[in-house]
């Protein structure tokens, strides 16, 4: 009898762990979101002091973004030889422009680093820019197609 009671309660300890372990992943690959800008714990991604960044290089990937239902992130190889997901925006805007974005484009990224992502406030392809996010706030701004201008930072 004692060793039936222990039996089961090394299977009860077994799945309690598996199911502990199961929702803690599942935290850690959903990230919340607000107004487009992804927040981990009390830390929204564009929020703080950190330097817009510029990071050219070539696309590998488009997908879903994971954790927002209707986003879309690039999959980026950069010239430096990093790769970064790109955090791009809804796929009712990013796909119903004049910029097309397939694997193999050579883009210029400009945004902030979260992690090992870069939210984008712009993308460039050849002669033309998509404004995503405002800078300043990273709130939505959604305006595509700028004439391409090199910046200076």
């Amino acid at each position: 009898m004692k060793r039936r009671s222990l039996r089961f309660s090394v299977i009860g300890l077994f799945f309690a762990v598996v199911l502990m372990s199961s929702i803690a992943f599942a935290d850690k690959d959903s990230t919340q979101w607000t107004y487009g800008v992804p927040i981990i714990g009390t830390e929204q991604g564009f929020t703080g002091n950190e330097a817009m960044v510029t990071e050219t290089g070539t696309v590998k990937k488009i997908e879903k973004m994971m954790g927002q239902k209707d986003g879309l992130q690039m999959r980026l190889l950069s010239e430096n030889g990093g790769s970064w997901v790109v955090y791009m925006g809804p796929k009712w805007f990013i796909e119903n422009q004049k910029i097309k974005f397939a694997v193999g484009d050579k883009v210029e990224v400009r945004g902030k680093k979260f992690g090992g992502a870069i939210i984008a406030s712009e993308i460039s392809k050849g002669k033309w820019t998509m404004k995503i996010r405002n800078e300043e706030d990273g709130q939505a701004v959604w305006q595509c197609c700028f004439p391409y201008k090199e910046r200076k930072d």
